[in-house]
């Protein structure tokens, strides 16, 4: 099926600017996600929105999209099909963070709400956000990273309810409702609001006898340093859901969660497209005429790569397994292209300027 133009996959106009690419990325990204769209075509277009925003948020992809249309973009491809790989899997549900430190269960789906404050459904703790920069060889080996987190932990003295005898009465501002009225002056006159009774905070009850320790709410606030593990293979804009690492809700209410967005800078020798590393090599010419061995940097080793004699400039090579840590399966790897740049001398001593004129013949 012949793809569609990048710029129609995100829904903007060929002058965005990057925060108006990266806007229109994040907005599809949550709609097609697997975990959360469950319609036939949603990971196809959660694959072809990646692959737009992947193109388009690179200042040297995006020119060369624009002046060659997807033929620019193919780049090192040798011979595929066109596009590029991805990422192994849906990114990474880290579940429970107390699993992570503390045992439990794992739990929770995957989460990309970047919305201002964390959501709030009655007495339900708030998400926090957190977001870390990685170098491109952290995000590639993995590692636990260090953050600290404030938030509201559950009172330990009343174990979250509040109150010393986990007993409620009725709110005595409502009566029971969960509504107040408040009398207003306006232009027009006074005007009587009726909104959520701010002493109960809706629910129509308050504890009995407040607990001493917090004050009645149920919750502390706590500052600690955590660790999370970062998949090897990371990659930019990857989220990474906690569950249960958020604010505890007040008076027994859930806990919200963690949400960590990674941010990987470049690398100067690689690029990365999907799970596959590309990147280039410049040989002698006498190498590429009579053919050698030669060593070739990729991600984690060097590996020997044998040069054909002839091999002209501009020729791929594969390195199988030698590219991106797969997020489903980390013992698996994307593959590793190497194109070659011929090194042409440009100044010659008297017996090479010889040689080259007997080889001229």
């Amino acid at each position: 099926m012949e793809k569609r133009d990048y710029y129609e996959v995100l829904g903007v106009d060929k002058k965005a600017t990057a925060s108006e690419l990266k806007k229109a990325y994040r907005k599809l990204v949550k709609k097609y996600h697997p975990d959360v769209n469950k319609e036939p075509d949603a990971e196809e277009k959660f694959k072809e929105v990646q692959e737009a925003y992947e193109i388009l948020s690179d200042d040297s992809k995006r020119s060369a999209y624009d002046q060659f249309g997807h033929a620019g973009t193919e780049g090192f491809n040798p011979g595929a099909s066109g596009g590029y790989a991805d990422f192994g899997g849906a990114p990474f549900d880290m579940g429970d963070i107390f699993n992570t430190f503390f045992g439990g269960n794992m739990g929770g789906g995957f989460g990309f709400d970047f919305g201002g404050g964390g959501r709030r459904v009655d007495n339900s703790g708030t998400d926090i956000r957190y977001r870390i920069r990685l170098s491109f060889d952290e995000a590639m080996e993995g590692r636990e990273y260090k953050i600290k987190v404030r938030r509201d932990e559950r009172c330990d003295e009343c174990g979250g309810s509040g109150s010393k005898s986990k007993k409620e009465k009725e709110c005595p501002v409502c009566k029971g409702s969960g509504q107040s009225q408040q009398v207003r002056n306006t232009i027009f006159g006074q005007m009587a609001v009726v909104g959520t009774c701010q002493n109960c905070g809706g629910t129509g009850s308050v504890v009995e006898d407040p607990c001493d320790k917090c004050s009645g709410s149920g919750v502390k606030d706590i500052e600690e340093e955590i660790g999370i593990k970062i998949p090897a293979g990371a990659y930019d804009g990857m989220v990474l859901r906690f569950g249960g690492g958020g604010n505890a809700g007040r008076n027994g209410g859930s806990v919200g969660d963690l949400y960590v967005e990674i941010n990987v800078d470049s690398s100067p020798k690689f690029e990365r497209r999907g799970n596959n590393i590309y990147s280039e090599m410049n040989i002698p010419v006498y190498t590429a005429v009579l053919g050698d061995v030669v060593s070739v940097e990729t991600i984690f080793e060097d590996v020997k790569l044998k040069i054909p004699k002839g091999t002209q400039a501009g020729t791929i090579f594969k390195l199988k397994g030698k590219g991106v840590p797969l997020f489903n399966s980390p013992k698996d790897r994307g593959d590793h292209y190497v194109r070659i740049n011929i090194d042409i001398p440009t100044r010659l001593n008297r017996k090479e300027k010889e040689l080259w004129e007997e080889l001229k013949g």
